[in-house]
């Protein structure tokens, strides 16, 4: 059974990582579950120059408590992943989103692979007429949509053991969403990570989530249970 990290912002999840790093030999993949992408370069708006960026990008240790720490105060949404490929903490990242607005091509780091749902509908969309998304926001962990997705981002779970299993809470809408009908790519996928991290993201959880009663709390629940089944 893989240990479950919980943080409060996303780019939190970067100190369990790290901390990972230490124990294995060479850096694992992640595997993220988000509402967004979360694929900005890092430090990009705390840097006052690009220069100074790049310096901190240099001077970041994933060996050292004290240069994470320095790096996460620094670090702000949408930067993790990025500082996390760069300084050796993983060596792929694949992103399973909703929405891919903030995705800047040019920017990208090339071992970013996000993959989306196309009929995904825009933000104001799903805000005005939510119930005629229910459906999809049900089926993010059945099994043909998470073989659609993998298959876009050319990723096989099955020959790449030990990876990262990262989930961003607002990407569960609905109280079905972590219930899949066929949730045997979820089991197995549980059943291979390494590690678990999850996010809890109120704010976004809270303007996003079709289900009132959808809390962090009720969602961490619903994932302990299946991290608990997918290990029997």
């Amino acid at each position: 059974m893989p240990p479950l990290e919980v943080v409060s912002q996303h780019h939190e999840v970067l100190r369990a990582w790290c901390r990972h790093r230490r124990t294995v030999e060479t850096p694992p993949v992640a595997v993220t579950f988000d509402h967004h992408t979360d694929t900005l370069p890092a430090f990009s708006r705390a840097a006052s120059s690009e220069a100074e960026r790049e310096s901190w990008i240099a001077e970041f240790d994933w060996r050292s408590d004290a240069s994470v720490e320095a790096a996460l105060r620094r670090l702000r949404h949408d930067e993790h992943l990025d500082l996390a490929l760069r300084g050796g903490v993983i060596s792929r990242s694949i992103v399973i989103a909703h929405s891919t607005e903030n995705v800047i091509t040019e920017s990208l780091n090339p071992r970013i692979r996000v993959a989306a749902d196309v009929t995904w509908p825009e933000l104001n969309c799903l805000l005005n007429h939510p119930e005629e998304f229910r459906p999809r926001a049900s089926r993010v962990f059945e099994s043909d949509f998470l073989a659609e997705r993998f298959a876009e981002a050319e990723f096989h779970p099955e020959d790449t053991p030990g990876f990262l299993f990262d989930l961003d809470l607002d990407y569960l809408l609905t109280r079905k969403a972590l219930a899949p009908t066929d949730g045997t790519w979820l089991r197995h996928l549980l059943n291979s990570a390494a590690l678990v991290t999850a996010s809890r993201e109120e704010e976004w959880l809270r303007l996003l989530r079709l289900d009132s009663e959808l809390t962090p709390e009720f969602l961490l629940h619903q994932l302990r249970l299946r991290i608990a089944e997918a290990d029997v």
